[in-house]
């Protein structure tokens, strides 16, 4: 029996509705108490996430921190099962396992199981058959007959009710992930739905059914395209295989082998479900408006009976040799270069946890690290950043850096090593070290704030980690030595190290797969299952929206009688964050945008560079100019006691920036430098310059830079006086934190300029929005396994009115695993991963609306998926349960959201842009409840039916039959100097 349930055993009698008992585990060090129940729980005192820790008679464990900020909660359902427990000879297991645990059950995601059933049985021994066929043909046949019974068997499935449950009780972010160890599984819910919510989890992990089978796995395998064409995981997966050789972290990935995918064994998987997905290998993890003693109960209830497998052992693997010799390996690709060196450390319960934290931070932590001031600030190397990552029977510390133009990866490398000798020859700043701690309070106290800390309860159950260990996590750190430190470091870092090389170049390791022949499988959308429905009528306490008060809920004043002051009190930490808000970007003055970015190399008047950066770490301090396309935002925050010298050095920096031309020389190549490797990255192409090409043409916010001549020919002092021309141009001031408005101010009007006239801002450049008055299709030839289409349609100029239709329209027809889109590709015909579209909002009033949309596919599919979304933006289905499903979920998601804290400016500030000077959530939640079916097929109708679209399109020439898209519209092939001008 375990541990925690003996304590509970030995209080049990002393319990008491009016009198809670308490005492202490001698074992772990938790305190142990009884709640007015008669549950007992572990805890910690003192602890600032009021973590309560329960154990359910079958082992099931409940980890629960109250936050009531907001009536919702973040959960984990937490499984000690990852890849490291997949067989060999069946990688990608557990992350295929978690992918069907969508799918429903024999009671969810069913219209008639006694027919499914048996279909499904007899598809499960077809996929034996198949993973044992040793011939081609002989597996194209096998296939055959699945794919012929998958589709008889579809007709009794309702796909996605899982999510279209949680949708219901206005639930989000329903999503999971696989791991080395772990397999979780996330949502956000409204916490007066958390009775249905605990039933419906229930009714999943009690019952596996491995329907939609061969779809999902082609949604798989688009998902090991996308990490083929992402040259971070294969440098990650390499590293780890360097490192880790002969264990699993090392021998076998997450996402698993090509060969195993398409040859999966759907009794091997029932088989992992039925050995790892038990109770007392389960952790439910929640951080939120969580009642106690409700939440146990209602899992008593609920979960109480779920049957425990007392003698379920993992895996355990034979320690490691030491690594005797510098490991080497070279990985290619068409993203830039980069160079990658780690060190293998112990486990997450070792010693090497803390002291490595504290090595990462000592080589860098974004301002005052070996590397930071040494390597980056000096600008030998573009960029480099020290981390570490601890799973259970092993960790490491990595270095990642971006070569400089003309840098050898052995020159890069040599630049490591030689930080991290320092740190063995005890060579950094006392002052430095000291600091690390504090900063890494603050890092906490800001990651407590909302309630993504779940994830630290999911991390200590997985661990086995004691949550007073995690709690005192800061003092231990705090107790260790630089002498400790400098002991750790030779011990651990001399020739043991991986350095994994990833260079421009074709990867001869590529795995092209060709498409199966799928049956598109005809959803079942128009019925619903006997449980979805049950589940749907089961009514829970009302929760009504909560709207903020633009003049209330943010005071508003001035700073020097001409600058605006918002101001919002923090009620809840000793953070503070002052930001000075300036309506221009780089469509107004590319030189000050290149200013803010020059800023971080500079010293002022008083300090060098690096001593600059020391100061503000010293002081737990965060300082940064961040300059978007319209808008810039200077930034000083960090803990109260901070306050004023953060003040001051953001006034003293502003004002006193001193130009470096040597400096400036090397920030000037290092620009250049990051231009080209622009041009290289798949996520740049895609997500930024692709859109903007369509959107606005050549002239766009992406292009609009400073060339290269002028760039090399500017006066760094140009530069400088740009910063300190900060302070006299229109701009307001905001600050979050628990100082009184009236202090800050007064400390404002000591130390921030007073000008009697403040200066415009200047004319934004004119960007012209494109018309999409015919289909036109423009091709960027890359390198890649997967082909990326972006489709975009103007549409009209901004208008409010059309938020609240729009909204509905999103949520039923482009947005959320139960959209209709993402069903009928996704789902339907396992043509892609991601799929989506969406009735874009502008940020600005003169702008215009856009409808668009995405999907990522391979070449072979791409026609397929192409014209699968023009017949759904040609006709819109109509699908009466998901249309009020739509409905319910937008009503029951904005009555449980809460702006709080700073969201609430930065919510105020989009609107004001808009010119709203209201919270408009409520014109949403308003329209939606009255509105009709009609409203939403009228707005199909009139801004999406008979559309014409820019088509972007990239992907390998080689692959693709560009000369069948034709129909869609004429193809431009446009090259990455015309895309990035330049």
């Amino acid at each position: 029996m375990n541990k925690l349930n003996l304590w509970a055993i030995a209080f049990a009698f002393l319990a008491t509705a009016c009198s809670p008992s308490k005492t202490e585990n001698s074992d772990t060090g938790m305190k142990i108490a009884t709640d007015e129940s008669g549950n007992t729980y572990s805890y910690v005192e003192n602890d600032p996430m009021k973590v309560r820790i329960y154990e359910l008679e079958n082992g099931l464990k409940l980890y629960l921190s109250k936050n009531t900020n907001e009536p919702t909660f973040t959960s984990f359902i937490t499984v000690k099962a990852g890849s490291t427990y997949d067989p060999s000879d069946n990688t990608g297991l557990a992350h295929y396992l978690e992918h069907l645990m969508f799918k429903g059950t024999p009671n969810l995601g069913t219209v008639n199981w006694e027919m499914e059933k048996p279909l499904l049985d007899e598809i499960e021994e077809l996929y034996e058959l198949h993973k044992n066929e040793a011939s081609a043909e002989g597996k194209k046949a096998i296939y055959k007959k699945i794919d012929r019974l998958s589709s008889e068997a579809a007709q009794y499935a309702s796909p996605n009710e899982f999510d279209k449950a949680i949708s219901s009780i206005g639930g989000k972010f329903t999503n999971a992930f696989t791991s080395n160890e772990v397999t979780a599984y996330m949502n956000i819910v409204p916490a007066n739905e958390i009775e249905k919510w605990v039933m419906l989890e229930r009714e999943r992990f009690e019952n596996l059914v491995l329907r939609l089978f061969h779809t999902e796995l082609e949604t798989v395998y688009e998902e090991f395209n996308r990490g083929q064409d992402s040259d971070g995981r294969k440098a990650y997966a390499a590293l780890n295989k360097a490192l880790f050789a002969g264990h699993p972290y090392g021998d076998q990935t997450t996402i698993g082998e090509a060969e195993h995918l398409k040859n999966p064994s759907m009794k091997n998987i029932r088989a992992y479900w039925k050995k790892y997905y038990v109770p007392n290998n389960m952790a439910i993890c929640l951080s939120g408006d969580v009642d106690y003693e409700k939440t146990v109960g209602l899992f008593k209830k609920h979960w109480g009976d779920m049957k425990a497998t007392p003698e379920l052992k993992h895996p355990t693997f034979e320690k490691l040799a030491p690594i005797a010799a510098p490991i080497s390996v070279d990985v290619y690709g068409s993203d830039k270069e980069f160079i990658t060196l780690a060190y293998r450390l112990d486990g997450k319960k070792s010693n090497d946890a803390d002291y490595g934290e504290l090595m990462a931070n000592l080589l860098s932590n974004g301002k005052a690290g070996l590397i930071d001031l040494n390597l980056v600030q000096e600008q030998k190397i573009l960029d480099a950043r020290a981390g570490v990552d601890f799973m259970n029977d092993y960790g490491k510390l990595t270095v990642r850096a971006t070569l400089r133009e003309g840098q050898t990866m052995a020159e890069a490398e040599a630049l490591i090593i030689s930080q991290i000798e320092l740190i063995k020859k005890g060579e950094f700043e006392d002052e430095t070290f000291n600091a690390i701690v504090n900063n890494l309070r603050k890092n906490e106290i800001q990651s407590n704030e909302n309630n993504w800390r779940v994830y630290k309860l999911l991390d200590a159950f997985i661990s086995d980690i004691a949550w007073n260990e995690q709690a005192e996590r800061l003092s231990r750190l705090d107790a260790i030595t630089k002498e400790g430190v400098v002991k750790f470091a030779n011990e651990k870092f001399g020739n043991n190290y991986a350095t994994i090389r990833k260079n421009l170049g074709e990867d001869t390791n590529i795995v092209k797969v060709e498409k199966p022949e799928i049956t598109p499988i005809k959803m079942n959308t128009d019925t619903v299952s006997a449980y979805l429905a049950d589940f749907k009528s089961k009514e829970s306490p009302d929760l009504k929206p909560v709207y903020i008060d633009f003049e209330n809920d943010i005071e508003h004043g001035n700073v020097n009688d001409n600058i605006t002051f918002d101001y919002i009190k923090n009620e809840d930490s000793e953070l503070f964050n002052l930001m000075y808000i300036i309506e221009m970007g780089t469509n107004h003055d590319k030189i000050a945008t290149m200013a803010f970015d020059y800023l971080p190399f500079l010293g002022t008047s008083t300090y060098s560079a690096s001593e600059l950066q020391q100061e503000l770490y010293k002081h737990g301090l965060d300082f940064g100019v961040y300059s978007g396309t319209d808008r810039t935002y200077v930034v000083m925050g960090g803990l109260k006691k901070s306050t004023d010298k953060g003040i001051e050095l953001l006034e003293h920096i502003l004002a006193n920036a001193k130009p470096d031309v040597e400096a400036f020389k090397k920030f000037a190549e290092g620009e250049l430098k990051k231009r080209e490797d622009a041009k290289l990255e798949k996520g740049a192409i895609q997500n930024r310059f692709m859109p903007a090409y369509a959107k606005y043409g050549k002239v766009n916010p992406y292009t609009n830079i400073i060339s290269k001549e002028e760039l090399l020919a500017i006066d760094p002092s140009v530069l400088t006086n740009k910063v300190a021309e900060i302070s006299s141009m229109e701009h307001r001031i905001f600050y979050y934190g628990n100082d009184e408005m009236g202090v800050v101010k007064e400390k404002l009007e000591k130390m921030h300029p007073k000008k009697e006239s403040l200066t415009a801002i200047p004319e934004s450049i004119e960007l012209v929005e494109q018309e999409t008055n015919e289909n036109k299709i423009y091709f960027v030839n890359r390198v890649q396994v997967q082909t990326d289409l972006l489709f975009l349609s103007k549409e009209q100029q901004f208008d409010k009115e059309i938020i609240p239709v729009a909204s509905w329209f999103n949520s039923y027809y482009g947005g959320g695993l139960s959209s209709v889109f993402f069903q009928e590709i996704r789902e339907a015909k396992g043509l892609a991963y991601t799929a989506y579209c969406r009735f874009d909002t502008p940020d600005e009033p003169k702008k215009s609306h856009y409808f668009r949309g995405y999907i990522g596919t391979q070449p072979d599919k791409l026609n397929q998926a192409l014209e699968t979304a023009m017949g759904l933006l040609t006709e819109m289905p109509i699908i009466d349960n998901q249309i009020e499903a739509a409905r319910n979920s937008i009503l029951k998601q904005i009555a449980s959201d809460r702006k709080i804290k700073d969201q609430k400016y930065f919510f105020y500030l989009s609107n004001l842009k808009r010119g709203i000077n209201y919270d408009n959530r409520k014109d949403t939640y308003e329209y939606i409840k009255t509105a009709k079916q009609e409203d939403l097929v009228d707005f199909f109708e009139s801004k999406i039916e008979g559309n014409t679209y820019t088509l972007m399109v990239m992907g390998n020439k080689e692959d693709l039959d560009l000369e069948s898209l034709k129909k869609y519209g004429s193809i431009t092939e446009i090259s990455l100097e015309e895309l990035f001008g330049y």
